[in-house]
């Protein structure tokens, strides 16, 4: 059983030591030291004084992937570890800080960044050597960052920033749980799995491609700041995919993936993945036979892997990074969420949305969610957060850097995507007040096109990521007989934040999938969300211009 904790202590420590002891392993040791020697020793004429050190070390091991297709094995990729380091270095007060401004364009993705290096030595003087490295590194462009910052400020002449300051400085916490080995397995039983499971993708002769993997992998990840913050959290899973290739009857070549995590292996996993398996190959027969759709505007069926990202994309990115950077190269920062006002009518009523970044796992599961983060990257305990309540704004995610309200962090600093340190969701969790049986809610979505003329409506099982995708499996059903048909290409048009207030029902069955990659390689999930079916009374689709590929010169064998 891993031992956690969790406490609070004194905001700022001794150079001596911290209010509470740090784990005792190389990697804060090697983290304590090179902070300490930088905190006293580093001096620029010129420059404001140092104000905070950030270090974060992100260990990713990879057991080899066991892999196999339509019943063969692929060769075992080897077992890979990387060690990661992140810097963050920041001069000048809580009043005037370097941070908050965006060297160069926002359309650089890394311009608002801290220094990283990857593939670093294990070892403690390995570590120091890359730490001392980036915080020297970090401490020039930090000098350089608050320079700009100064002047962009005075030439704009910023009213709001007369008297507020750029930190709030929170109360510190530290929690810290045992490192655990790699997910452990039997690697014959895993072969005999893949080879047993990808063999059902022979039946099926339109598939051109059908691969199973399975993948155990872990993270483990120190964090330690001078303000007294400190983390170890050792996050072991398994990722169970299945990847498959057709070319429809109509000529046109589509790729499917479904994914899947697990804490550990073991025997629910084999028997529910051999369910899964089935039902994706059953679904992959239904695609090969889909047809071409026309321009569509009415009420649609999300399934829960569908809904789950209808929502992320349209509450989550816009109630995420919503301090704006400021930036002398663009007049508004477009990675800034839109929805900052508490109190804003944002989704209908009967829906509670909460961000829970201490879930750990599904309920009553060894599913992992990808958010758990009991101490953020500032080094503030997080707190759940009820962010929609009667379909309004309700709370938000804080860093200590704040708005023009001053409310103090509530531990949703994550720095993610190698960016600083910025407002970030961790496990969103959609819970309707009522629900409706999965039939139920094909009845409501038939009667609701019936009112409005339509001879079918459309049930999503996936979800573009972004205005203007292609949904991967969508089913259309019509309204005078019930029946049937996969359609492709069918591609997302002017979706607006509208479509959360016309959310007419949710289902009862809940699936949690994985919004994020955000390690350095073949990384884990770090953010989830968990939601139900959804009926949405208006989405606009059009068709794409997708023309048809070739056929192979050689049949498949």
């Amino acid at each position: 059983m891993k031992k956690l904790f969790l406490t609070f202590f004194c905001l700022f420590f001794a150079l001596t030591g911290f209010a509470e002891k740090l784990p005792d392993n190389m990697y804060f040791k090697a983290m304590k030291d090179e902070m300490d020697r930088s905190l006293k020793k580093l001096r620029r004429k010129g420059v404001p004084n140092l104000f905070s050190i950030t270090y974060k070390l992100e260990n990713l091991q990879l057991a080899p992937t066991i892999k196999g297709s339509f019943g063969k094995l692929y060769p075992l990729s080897t077992r890979d570890e990387k060690l990661s380091a992140y810097v963050v270095v920041s001069v000048g007060s809580a009043q005037k800080d370097s941070l908050g401004f965006k060297h160069g364009s926002y359309s650089s993705r890394y311009a608002y960044a801290p220094e990283y290096e990857t593939d670093i030595a294990k070892s403690y003087d390995g570590i120091r050597q890359a730490l001392w490295y980036l915080t020297d590194e970090g401490y020039v462009f930090a000098a350089d960052l608050y320079q700009q910052k100064q002047a962009y400020e005075r030439t704009k002449q910023l009213a709001e920033k007369k008297n507020a300051p750029d930190v709030v400085l929170s109360k510190q916490a530290h929690f810290v749980e045992e490192i655990s080995a790699l997910p452990d397995y039997d690697e014959k039983k895993i072969k005999d799995w893949v080879k047993e499971v990808s063999a059902l993708g022979k039946d099926y002769d339109f598939l051109e491609q059908f691969v199973v993997e399975v993948s155990p992998v872990k993270r483990d990840t120190y964090y330690l700041n001078s303000w007294g913050g400190f983390y170890q959290v050792s996050e072991p899973a398994v990722q169970v995919q299945f990847l498959a290739q057709l070319r429809n009857k109509d000529g046109f070549k589509q790729s499917y993936r479904n994914e899947f995590w697990f804490s550990s292996i073991h025997e629910d996993m084999y028997t529910q993945m051999q369910k899964e398996a089935k039902t994706f190959l059953e679904e992959l027969e239904g695609l090969y036979q889909a047809v071409k759709p026309e321009e569509y505007t009415g009420p649609v069926l999300l399934r829960p892997q569908a809904a789950g990202k209808f929502v992320y994309n349209l509450l989550g990115e816009n109630v995420q990074n919503i301090k704006p950077l400021m930036s002398a190269n663009q007049q508004e920062d477009p990675t800034a969420g839109k929805f900052r006002k508490l109190g804003l009518r944002v989704m209908a009523p009967g829906i509670t949305v909460y961000d829970n970044p201490l879930a750990r796992y599904v309920p009553n599961t060894n599913i992992p969610l990808g958010g758990f983060m009991p101490v953020d990257d500032e080094g503030v305990a997080a707190e759940k957060l009820t962010l929609l309540e009667g379909g309004h704004l309700q709370q938000l995610p804080r860093t200590m850097r704040p708005l023009a309200d001053q409310i103090p962090s509530n531990g949703h600093a994550r720095m993610m995507h190698r960016s600083f340190a910025r407002e970030r969701l961790t496990n969103l969790q959609v819970q309707p007040h009522t629900t409706l049986s999965e039939e139920e809610l094909e009845q409501k979505l038939l009667e609701r096109c019936r009112e409005l003329g339509l001879p079918y409506g459309y049930i999503l099982y996936d979800f573009p990521e972004e205005n203007g995708g292609v949904v991967s499996r969508a089913m259309r059903i019509y309204t005078d007989s019930e029946r049937r048909e996969m359609v492709y290409g069918l591609r997302l048009s002017n979706l607006t934040t509208r479509a959360l207030r016309d959310i007419m029902a949710a289902g009862e069955q809940t699936r949690s999938i994985w919004l994020d990659t955000d390690s350095v390689f073949k990384g884990l999930p770090t953010q989830s969300i968990s939601s139900p079916s959804l009926l949405v009374d208006e989405i606009e689709f059009i068709p794409t211009d997708q023309k048809p590929d070739k056929k192979p010169f050689v049949p498949k064998p």
